[in-house]
């Protein structure tokens, strides 16, 4: 019998940290990350840095919406247990949604301000010390994550400019299989579905059957490693387009 699936936004730094070690275990193998941070197979406590990171980044970016997944933690005492509505259980996945646009609707759920922008400053410096002067320097290019993440900007910027896009979707390797991921999508198909815009992707061979499930259909395509290997840039058109 599948477990009981809880979704909370994360919107703490306390709830951001499991999962650095989540994304770490669902994308060891994952081509692209292996590409542009090959040291981290050797050095898999850089590759949680790597992780920390590209999540605090992502918590302090204006549209970005972290989703985390929980379930029923067996080891948990239920009479002991705190914020079980913030906090339920064991974190076993996330997504990360972004609600990109200039639209009105758009800026409604961007949010942002002074005090975020500032956060976001200073991460990037913390993180250019990080990766230029500290231990996981070791295992990270810099020529090749410019170049991922300038065709990743480019597979983004062929979409539609308004839509939900997701960022990043991970499972932990104990919980694959239980509908995790799916749930985790389907928030931002509903909201897709709820403001009638795309939702669109960029899918490693891992996540395509998933996402071609839930309607989403090939639209391009993001290469590196000179063109040898590549990822899918995937849209799911809505079912009915908004007038209003």
């Amino acid at each position: 019998m599948t477990p009981p699936l809880t979704l909370h936004r994360v919107t703490t730094l306390q709830d951001l940290e499991p999962l650095y070690h989540i994304g770490a275990d669902a994308f060891r193998n994952d081509p692209g990350l292996n590409w542009f941070y090959p040291g981290g197979r050797d050095h898999p406590e850089d590759f949680v840095v790597a992780w920390k990171y590209l999540l605090l980044q992502e918590f302090f970016d204006k549209g970005k919406f972290i989703l985390a997944a929980s379930i029923p933690d067996p080891d948990q005492d239920d009479n002991t247990s705190i914020c079980v509505e913030r906090r339920p259980g064991k974190v076993v996945g996330f997504a990360v949604w972004e609600r990109r646009g200039d639209s009105e609707a758009a800026k409604s759920w961007q949010g942002g301000g002074v005090l975020k922008g500032l956060k976001r400053f200073l991460l990037n410096l913390q993180i250019i010390h990080t990766f230029c002067f500290d231990t996981p320097r070791r295992s990270l290019s810099w020529s090749r994550l410019r170049h991922f993440g300038h065709e990743l900007e480019a597979a983004k910027a062929s979409q539609p400019s308004e839509s939900w896009y997701l960022s990043n979707l991970a499972v932990s390797s104990t919980a694959q299989g239980k509908g995790v991921g799916k749930r985790l999508l389907q928030w931002g198909i509903d909201r897709s579905e709820e403001e009638g815009i795309p939702a669109t992707l960029v899918s490693t061979d891992a996540g395509l059957a998933l996402y071609t499930s839930r309607g989403f259909r090939n639209s391009g395509w993001l290469f590196f490693d000179d063109g040898r290997q590549k990822q899918t840039v995937m849209r799911r058109n809505v079912k009915y387009v908004r007038l209003d």
